[in-house]
């Protein structure tokens, strides 16, 4: 066995790379791309970008070494990072993509760092197995996930891979003798489960439900605000150069004008430092001169800011006027809607600041609502450019078809794929509002992007993804502040903490939910099922998405965790009702036996699962009730159907009736409101005898059938 030396001064010099060698030498480049002006191996900046056809941040356009203040160590990053990115290595692993290079140095230098502190030099010759599970023991004690953990060992196998490209030889043995690194996590075999966490329901839907009202109804006053607020810039700029002989005259009509028409002095909505002066209320309940929006004041009367903050008797006359007509939050002349749900006006009056927020978030109740209804990943959303909305017929040329047309990345090359998302009116609304929205942004920059930051004064170029994010976890924070109550938030807490969201969930989300509740209804009027049927008309539901697959392994594991809900209530006495209760709750019962008393260990759990699994495969949740499928005893299958069926068709149910069909107590509500809407019609004195004898005893049937949940919930 070859050892490999330490890292002295004289491995400072590559024995295998020359400087002039490319960096991005194997990978497809952007089209127009310079050659010429491509990094090369003896810099210590790359440049990635080229390589590049997806967004991303600035801090992963280069892998930047300088930080490295070793040489030999710089030396071994370099031809580290060169090697994965650039040869193909016998056992077929993939190579590392140019996006990915900043993360990979940033692995790689946290190893040799550990390497360090325990050998008191890096010497790589000096690593062996109980050091590498010490780093991997370090990690699985920090609180991250077991992917994570992963992703940190990484460069333990890397530098045993690379070994043959590197100057210092890497790592001479083979770390815990060839097994995948992810088992030193202590996770075990890879688990096929989706460990991104779901969204929880009553989260989801408020979330979507105030995305919604932002695009359906606040988005008209805050576009309108932007229409009069450009209006008044470009008068301010037009008359920028004019001097004014009768400034005291023209503040006394502004304010009388405000005053006939039962208006305060603007203010700002929330107090701001201004010069050095920071504006607040007094005590008893003015607001003082500083926290006045002079800048408003003054491009509406017409003078300048300066005119006003110069002249001692402007700066009275309006005080006086404050002191007279009160104040006004905002000021803008824009009226207000109210809310549909309160009555009341949605938010106060728009200042400069208080417009710029609004469009903020309704930017981000955009994204959710495209990213949530459309089952795009974060990276498909954020390529979206301008005009990707499509209508066109459907294939029955009749149905209006609303498509978006933008690329996948995922298992698609560098390059990616072009590719269209059939949508919901919803998301639809949701690209035109994000268009309007981006459009002086997008001037600005000189892009077609659709989702780019509003800041025109961010320095921030236009290919770099926006940190939705963290605009969504902000967009839940004023939502609470503003609408929510002590006690009672806008965005539901999960348990005592509020939600963090991430862009992953969203995705995740709906498909547990098309798989497992497909009549479930969020943000009031959208189901779910409407949505699936959507998606799964075009390229969401074909194998290169991969949407479809998700759903039916949500559906999978969804199965899972129903029947284990069936099994935790047999256990507390709850016997399914309907049909089929008998036949499943004898399942149960034997299940139990087999099982004895639950200790409430994992593995005990995983072979509940493994008992159930039989059940699981056959059940399917429905709006008023679940059905264990089985296609030859099936009420809503034809006889012509029942060979080839593989699951039942819903809209065929007949649950109190069809052997398959199995009652619990989340169907007891729906059946009431069933019963009640029959004993409405029954009010009718128009009915015919034979019309009330049949919802007399439809409901007779009902009522029987629910009487063991009602019994339970009661």
């Amino acid at each position: 066995m070859t050892s490999s030396p330490p890292l002295k001064d004289e491995l400072a010099l590559s024995r295998i790379r020359a400087n002039d060698d490319i960096v991005l030498a194997s990978m497809p480049l952007c089209d127009r791309t310079d050659r010429a002006a491509l990094s090369r191996f003896g810099e210590d900046v790359w440049n990635m970008a080229p390589a590049m056809f997806n967004m991303a941040r600035n801090a992963f356009r280069t892998v930047d070494f300088t930080a490295i203040p070793c040489p030999a160590e710089r030396l071994l990053a370099k031809e580290y990072i060169y090697a994965w990115m650039n040869e193909r290595l016998a056992d077929g692993g993939p190579r590392l993509r140019p996006a990915s290079g900043h993360n990979a140095l940033m692995t790689l230098r946290r190893f040799l760092d550990f390497v360090r502190l325990r050998l008191g030099e890096l010497d790589l010759a000096s690593v062996d197995q109980d050091l590498i599970d010490a780093y991997a023991a370090h990690h699985r004690a920090r609180p991250i996930t077991p992917g994570r953990v992963g992703v940190c060992l990484k460069p333990v196998v890397q530098l045993h891979r690379l070994a043959p490209w590197l100057t210092s030889g890497g790592l001479a043995f083979a770390p815990w003798h060839g097994r995948p690194a992810y088992r030193a996590t202590g996770e075990g075999a890879r688990s096929s489960e989706n460990r991104t966490p779901r969204i929880p329901e009553p989260v989801i839907a408020a979330t979507l439900g105030w995305s919604l009202k932002y695009l359906e109804h606040f988005a008209a006053d805050i576009f309108a605000a932007r229409v009069e607020a450009d209006a008044l810039d470009s008068a301010f700029a037009a008359r920028s150069r004019a001097r004014h002989t009768r400034p005291a005259v023209m503040l006394a009509s502004w304010i009388e004008n405000r005053r006939k028409a039962g208006r305060g002095i603007p203010v700002w909505e929330r107090p701001l430092s201004i010069g050095g002066l920071t504006g607040k209320l007094s005590q008893d309940g003015r607001f003082n001169g500083e926290v006045i929006n002079l800048k408003l004041v003054t491009m509406q009367c017409g003078l300048h800011l300066t005119t006003v903050h110069s002249d001692s008797r402007l700066l009275t006359m309006l005080h006086a006027a404050a002191d007279e007509l009160g104040f006004e939050v905002g000021g803008m002349d824009t009226p207000i809607s109210h809310d549909l749900d309160t009555g009341r006006p949605w938010r106060a009056g728009f200042d400069a600041f208080s417009l710029a927020r609004e469009e903020r978030h309704l930017q981000t109740a955009a994204y959710i609502v495209c990213c949530y209804l459309t089952g795009m990943r974060d990276g498909e959303v954020q390529s979206l450019q301008v005009g990707c909305l499509k209508r066109d017929l459907g294939a029955d040329g009749q149905t209006e078809r609303l498509a978006i047309e933008g690329v996948t990345w995922k298992d698609r090359g560098a390059r990616g794929e072009q590719v269209e998302w059939i949508t919901i009116e919803a998301a639809a609304q949701a690209i035109r509002v994000a268009e309007r929205l981006s459009e002086r942004a997008r001037r600005n920059a000189g892009t077609d992007r659709l989702w780019i930051a509003l800041n025109e004064h961010n320095a921030i170029p236009a290919e770099t993804p926006i940190l939705i994010a963290r605009k969504i976890n902000q967009f839940r924070e004023h939502l609470d502040e503003c609408y929510g109550a002590e006690g009672i938030p806008a965005i539901p807490r999960n348990g005592e903490e509020v939600w963090r969201f991430n862009t992953r969930q969203f995705r995740r989300t709906l498909a547990w939910y098309i798989a497992n509740r497909p009549f479930g209804v969020v943000a009031g009027k959208i189901q779910y099922k409407h949505t699936s049927v959507a998606m799964f008309d075009g390229y969401a539901g074909a194998s290169a998405s991969g949407f479809r697959q998700e759903v039916e392994q949500e559906l999978a594991f969804g199965q899972l965790d129903d029947i284990i809900d069936y099994f935790e209530n047999h256990q507390r006495g709850h016997q399914p009702g309907g049909p089929a209760g008998r036949r499943i709750g004898n399942e149960l019962e034997q299940v139990g036996r087999q099982l004895g008393p639950l200790p409430g260990q994992l593995a005990d759990r995983k072979r509940l699962k493994a008992m159930l699994a039989h059940l699981a495969r056959t059940l399917y949740v429905g709006y008023l009730n679940d059905c264990f499928f089985d296609h030859s005893t099936a009420l809503c299958l034809r006889e012509t159907e029942k060979a080839a069926a593989s699951a039942p068709v819903l809209s065929r149910c007949s649950p109190d009736r069809c052997p398959n069909a199995c009652l619990v107590e989340r169907h007891h509500p729906p059946w009431e409101a069933s019963i009640a809407q029959a004993e409405d019609l029954l009010a009718d004195k128009r009915l015919s005898p034979l019309q009330r004898e049949a919802l007399h005893k439809d409901n007779q049937r009902k009522r029987k059938r629910i009487a063991p949940l009602k019994e339970r919930a009661s």
